[in-house]
């Protein structure tokens, strides 16, 4: 240390006159102050020696007053030296506090968030124990409509066997009918055979009638001739009676010629009722002239011969008579046949594959085994249907909540991203105010090593620096941690979003070709509902047929 207050003066010999320094400088040589008095030469007097002493001390003087003079201002000049360092480790000091207060800031800031994200991740975990919850309680909802879906297959499968068995049933039932109807149309062809027989005998016997009447009458006009002749009385009543008997023959002609017809014309019942009436009359008249006739004739020796023959033809008579109304059933029966043929030949017809009526028992049965076929692949393909529809229903609400997860897990990384951006965003500005701190304390290591005198001074700077910068590794460690556990989380957030785009992709797949494979089934559907509509109609219109046939 350079002490401020000089030595005291020694006090001027009044015999040595005032000399000023330019005038010792003039007269005496200079001395250097270092050089000891010794060194000067011997021949010198004392005296001078004396004021050569004096001479030293005062430039001696002079040289640590300017020693000191330039010791000061090099001090003064250090003082503010150290001053302005010092107001400069004080604004670097305001400053790391700044910092160090808003380092510290941040870190609470980081706190929050760390607490907000622990916060979100408890919500995460109960909004995920939640999705559990729903979807094992899906799972039971599941696994009940599985339940009910076997107990509804079970009774479906009960619906079949019935169907089954009612089938069974109706082809008994038909095959009785079948049955029937050959029996029927076997006593069919022997009544209508039997009616042939009976109406060509009755037509024989018809012509065998006429005959014998048309030569009786001739006889008649005979022996009218010869009582013309034996009667010459009653020749004005017998050219009457020839008269009318011309008549008669005239009448019996047109009736020969109707009744002719008739054998070779099947007439409608009321012109054989005319008919019949016309021969009622015609027989009458024919009586009336046989009795006036009998009676003119009472002497005529054939008399009882004609009347047994009048007999005769009565009771002929009486028998055509009886055998009309049978005639007109026969033809009623006849017509019924034959309009029955004719409709049981255009069925024949119309039925594709049947060529003759042994052929339809054969056609039944194939078409029945067909509709059968036919209802049976219905039921399978409308069970399928169902199945692909409850397929298609599970799927798309597992598309839905795969999208649904999928938006949640986008929007999870989207925040986890903005997360991420932000942590590396505070650990770059935290690395640069660590390098920036560690700029700092490395400079005020180089200036403790350079000034050892301000060690009290910057110590406790250098202390709070390094602690701060402890405390900032130790954040910028913790942040860096939290940004690696953030990046796996995004990781593991992105795999899953690719398998919940797998499994949508799979799902819409999979829902496509439901989609395809139930319009294939919905037009076969179509197509063997068409078919099993129009064989039912075709079986409903034969069984109708069937029972009109059996009514009748």
């Amino acid at each position: 240390m350079i002490v401020r207050t000089p030595p005291p003066k020694r006090p001027r010999s009044e015999t040595m006159p005032p000399e000023s320094p330019s005038a010792a400088g003039s007269d005496r040589r200079m001395v250097i102050y270092e050089d000891s008095p010794l060194a000067a030469p011997l021949h010198e007097s004392p005296q001078q020696q004396h004021s050569d002493h004096l001479l030293c001390t005062y430039q001696c003087r002079q040289m640590v007053k300017s020693e000191f003079l330039d010791a000061l201002s090099s001090a003064e000049k250090q003082v503010c030296d150290y001053q302005s360092r010092f107001e400069t480790m004080n604004e670097n000091f305001s400053k790391v506090e700044a910092e160090r207060k808003k380092f510290l800031d941040q870190f609470l800031y980081a706190e929050q968030e760390l607490a907000a994200a622990k916060g979100r991740e408890q919500a995460l975990q109960e909004q995920l124990l939640k999705e559990v919850n729903d979807y094992q309680e899906r799972f039971r909802k599941q696994i009940q409509s599985q339940s009910d879906l076997e107990v509804k297959l079970h009774n479906e499968m009960n619906l079949r066997l019935k169907a089954e068995s009612s089938v069974a049933s109706a082809e008994e039932k038909t095959s009785v009918l079948e049955r029937k109807l050959n029996h029927i149309s076997e006593s069919i062809e022997r009544e209508k055979k039997r009616l042939h027989n009976e109406i060509e005998q009755l037509k024989r016997e018809s012509k065998l009638s006429v005959s014998r009447i048309s030569a009786d009458l001739e006889r008649m006009e005979c022996r009218a001739k010869n009582a013309e002749k034996e009667s010459d009385l009653l020749k004005e009543q017998l050219d009457n009676l020839k008269k009318q008997l011309t008549e008669c023959l005239h009448q019996k002609n047109e009736v020969e010629q109707k009744l002719s017809s008739f054998t070779f014309q099947e007439d409608s019942s009321t012109d054989s009722n005319i008919l019949v009436k016309h021969l009622q009359e015609e027989l009458r008249n024919y009586e009336a002239e046989v009795r006036e006739a009998r009676k003119l004739r009472s002497s005529h020796e054939n008399i009882e011969l004609l009347k047994e023959k009048l007999l005769e033809e009565k009771g002929r008579r009486e028998r055509a008579e009886a055998e009309l109304p049978k005639l007109q059933e026969f033809q009623m029966s006849m017509k019924k046949l034959e309009d029955e043929l004719s409709s049981w030949k255009l069925m024949i017809s119309e039925i594709p594959g049947v060529s003759c009526s042994e052929d339809i028992p054969v056609k039944f049965a194939a078409l029945q085994k067909e509709v059968i076929d036919s209802t049976m692949k219905v039921g399978d393909a409308s069970a399928r249907l169902k199945q692909l529809e409850v397929a298609l229903d599970t799927a798309l609400s597992e598309k839905q909540n795969a999208e649904t997860e999928a938006a949640l897990v986008k929007e999870k990384a989207a925040v986890s991203k903005s997360e991420v951006k932000r942590i590396e965003l505070m650990l770059s500005m935290v690395t640069e105010e660590r390098d920036k701190l560690r700029n700092l304390l490395n400079e005020f290591k180089r200036m403790k090593n350079d000034e050892a005198g301000d060690e009290v001074v910057s110590g406790t700077l250098v202390q709070e620096l390094e602690s701060s910068l402890a405390q900032k590794e130790f954040c910028i460690k913790e942040m860096e941690s939290s940004l690696h556990v953030q990046k796996e989380v995004n990781t593991r957030q992105y795999e899953e979003i690719k398998l919940l785009n797998e499994k949508l992709n799979n799902e819409a797949r999979k829902i496509k070709s439901l989609e395809r494979e139930g319009d294939r089934l919905r037009s076969e559907i179509a197509l063997l509902e068409s078919k099993v509509g129009a064989k039912d109609i075709l079986s409903i219109s034969d069984i109708v047929v069937i029972h009109q046939f059996l009514c009748s």
